[in-house]
């Protein structure tokens, strides 16, 4: 299996100082933007060379995301992305609705127009990338969307919970993206959140959250389904 997805890395050079803590934020980066996929092996010796270091500062980056369930360790210098089976998901989704309803309710009750204009503004641009199909603008604008909305939350708990959540769930968003058109474009909900924070409406921003981290994990589950066909297929041509 390939280490990387077909687009390059994107990452670049690392000083020594703040070496490791760079390394980890760049492959947490990747793993929360669905650059790579489940199951995808990543070894020490490739991730240090696209880097452009030594292996220590990738193995303890990989060491940091093992014990944050973003990867799973494997022996002979490498590490895999998880593969999540349904009742996985389901435990993710409801800890996301639980945790990002809640921020989203706080951020419409306290945002200023000032950033409700901004939050649409990052809207906007996921519309024009959906329109064109651009996944890998839909990928940044969508994750864009949801770091400023929690910002915005006034909480520092929320946040770093989101992101852990967001780190085990990220190998699956591309695939879900790429998994073929939503009806109501991939924004619909988004456009709903900027309206409720706009006329200070907290349930509904929570309401509209709610439903496009449902819709996410809907599409989730038949990507999970259709990886779950694909490996009994190839189990069975296997002599």
């Amino acid at each position: 299996m390939a280490v990387f997805s077909a687009e390059p890395l994107g990452v670049t050079p690392v000083d020594r100082a703040t070496i490791h803590e760079r390394v980890y934020e760049q492959l947490r980066d990747l793993l929360m933007s669905g650059h790579f996929r489940p199951g995808q092996t990543l070894t020490i010796g490739e991730l240090a060379e696209a880097f452009e270091t030594s292996a220590q500062p990738v193995r303890d980056a990989i060491r940091q995301l093992v014990a944050e369930k973003a990867l799973v360790g494997r022996p002979n210098r490498s590490a895999a992305v998880p593969i999540m089976d349904r009742a996985g998901l389901e435990d993710v989704r409801r800890a996301r609705i639980a945790v990002e309803g809640l921020a989203a309710e706080l951020a419409a009750e306290r945002a200023t127009a000032t950033e409700v204009d901004e939050l649409e503004r990052l809207v906007e641009r996921e519309i024009e990338a959906d329109a064109v199909n651009h996944v890998d603008g839909l990928v940044a604008q969508n994750r864009a969307f949801h770091a400023r909305l929690y910002t915005l939350s006034g909480s520092r708990v929320l946040p770093p919970i989101i992101d852990s959540l967001w780190l085990q769930v990220g190998p699956y968003i591309r695939p879900s993206v790429e998994h073929g058109e939503v009806a109501g474009g991939r924004s619909l909900h988004h456009v709903e959140v900027i309206d409720a924070l706009r006329h200070r409406r907290p349930a509904e921003a929570r309401s509209a959250i709610e439903r496009d981290i449902d819709r996410f994990f809907t599409i989730a589950f038949d990507v999970v389904k259709t990886m779950e066909k694909r490996n009994v297929e190839l189990k069975s041509v296997m002599p």
